[in-house]
């Protein structure tokens, strides 16, 4: 498997920061950029849209793990979580094992349209101070 490749049949373009991990970037409608990574091991893809929202302000965190919560029930191929650094990741894994191009596009397709819906609304209940989102 070649994640160069795949990338590059996805037509984005992709950095290897490390042996084994790589970087694109993509925007939202509202050209907000996301960083994607995409890490290999022997039997797994890991997927992540890291950082998603900045971090949140104290008095907003509890409000904010809640609907990550709420939503994640209704995500399909995706889950939402948070780092030690409170930083909120959009996560996906597909197993190496006959792993097909298709796979790859599905997760990223996922990645992207569940960024792009979810994003802003997260960074808002993050950071402003008694927002509600409509989202949940």
């Amino acid at each position: 498997m070649n994640i160069p490749e795949f990338f590059e049949r996805y037509e984005w373009s992709c950095k290897e920061i490390e042996p084994g991990i790589w970087r694109a970037s993509f925007a939202d409608e509202k050209d907000e950029e996301y960083d994607l990574y995409v890490a290999q091991t022997e039997e797994w893809l890991h997927f992540a849209v890291s950082p998603l929202t900045p971090r949140p302000i104290d008095e907003n965190k509890h409000l904010l793990h809640e609907n990550l919560l709420r939503i994640n029930q209704s995500l399909r191929l995706v889950r939402l979580a948070i780092d030690d650094e409170d930083d909120v990741a959009l996560l996906a894994d597909l197993p190496v094992h006959n792993l097909h191009f298709s796979h790859f596009a599905a997760a990223l397709d996922a990645l992207t349209s569940y960024t792009r819906q979810l994003g802003g609304e997260l960074g808002r209940i993050a950071t402003q101070h008694g927002y509600h989102s409509p989202l949940v």
